[in-house]
């Protein structure tokens, strides 16, 4: 069993209490900063028009860049959100994987090290990533790594979307004479299904589970049982890994939902992959192995992180974290505290062996 500081156990749950939705990151800035200037950090609040500050610190000059951000997602159905606990052997509470564990972690990590370091704590990433894409990149970053929960699987790629909102028509009739009109709702499934048999949905890529998949994530529509609804809205996410470029997918979505009344494309990414040599996952990988004694397994992103910001500056990027990413934004959110642990552990062996490399490669 991974034994795990207790000062990192309860910083997490400090941070976890600390309720910072997407537009209230400033309730946490004193704690994150408090901790950092111990750390031997220069720090410095980054205004981000219409979203808050980023918190940005420094520790010498190099070293690897940590990007991460402050806000979680909204409580929603959450019993107990910002009242962290542990039970048996995990951390319990909103943001515990996304991302305030990983923050803690990397507290932990600059605490117990002296190296060069850099990190950028951001806001807005649960919403429209505004804080990531103000950000300067550092003099001299070789590459970033995004806390995000990998389950400790370094993931060099990360899966584009297409954000979609669909208004499905339909011809209104009395309910005991449904023949008599035309449901819109029964035409959304049918939209819907249509999505599920695109060719993009073959698409295959060896770090991915999936190569292509679509969540249909609000369905509304409809008055009651005795009128056939003449109007069904839809908001779904049409997610695909590298190998395939969002202007195609676009394409492809808006050929299969040609029926509907209106199509709004309200979000488009592209998919990003690092090369697997850059020094980032080379410098990752070696100091997994150094502090968990065997080889990391890599993985594909299936979500949006900051990385893309990071990726469209010029940046190579990786995204790594402890946790699962399956579990975020639900009302089980949680952490198991081996690999919040471990996480601290390759995160400072990362920060000691990165000067090493620098010179190695000069």
């Amino acid at each position: 069993m991974v034994q795990v500081a207790k000062e990192l156990v309860e910083l997490a749950q400090e941070l976890i209490a600390v309720p910072t939705p997407a537009g209230r990151e400033h309730r946490i800035l004193p704690l994150l900063e408090d901790r950092l200037v111990q750390a031997g950090f220069s720090v410095r609040r980054q205004p981000v028009p219409g979203a808050g500050e980023n918190l940005i610190a420094s520790r010498g000059e190099g070293g690897p860049w940590f990007v991460t951000h402050m806000d979680v997602f909204p409580p929603y159905e959450h019993p107990a959100p910002f009242s962290p606990r542990v039970e048996g052997e995990e951390l319990i509470g909103r943001g515990a994987v996304d991302t305030k564990g990983q923050i803690a972690a990397l507290l932990w990590a600059v605490s117990v090290t002296q190296e060069p370091v850099q990190v950028a704590l951001v806001v807005d990433e649960e919403q429209l990533g505004r804080g990531s894409e103000a950000l300067e990149v550092p003099t001299g970053a070789l590459g970033a790594v995004v806390l995000e929960p990998t389950r400790l699987r370094i993931a060099p790629a990360e899966a584009g979307s297409v954000g979609l909102v669909v208004l499905a028509g339909g011809r209104p009739a009395h309910g005991t004479m449904p023949w008599r009109g035309s449901s819109a709702i029964e035409l959304a499934f049918a939209l819907y299904e249509r999505l599920l048999s695109l060719p993009l949905m073959q698409h295959r890529h060896p770090l991915f589970e999936r190569g292509a998949w679509v969540n249909l994530g609000r369905i509304q529509g409809g008055y009651d049982t005795m009128v056939v609804p003449s109007r069904c809205e839809l908001e779904l996410d049409v997610g695909f890994a590298p190998g395939l470029s969002a202007t195609e997918v676009a394409e492809q979505v808006k050929g299969a939902l040609a029926e509907a009344e209106t199509v709004q494309i309200t979000d488009i990414w592209d998919p990003w992959e690092t090369d697997l040599e850059a020094q980032v996952v080379s410098a990752l990988k070696l100091a997994f192995r150094n502090a968990v004694g065997k080889e990391p397994e890599l993985w594909g992103m299936p979500s949006w992180t900051d990385g893309a910001n990071l990726v469209k500056k010029g940046v190579p990027t990786v995204v790594f974290g402890a946790g699962d990413l399956a579990v975020a934004h639900t009302w089980r959110e949680s952490l198991p505290l081996s690999e919040l642990g471990l996480l601290g552990q390759v995160l400072s062996e990362l920060i000691r062996i990165w000067p090493r490399l620098r010179a190695d490669t000069s």
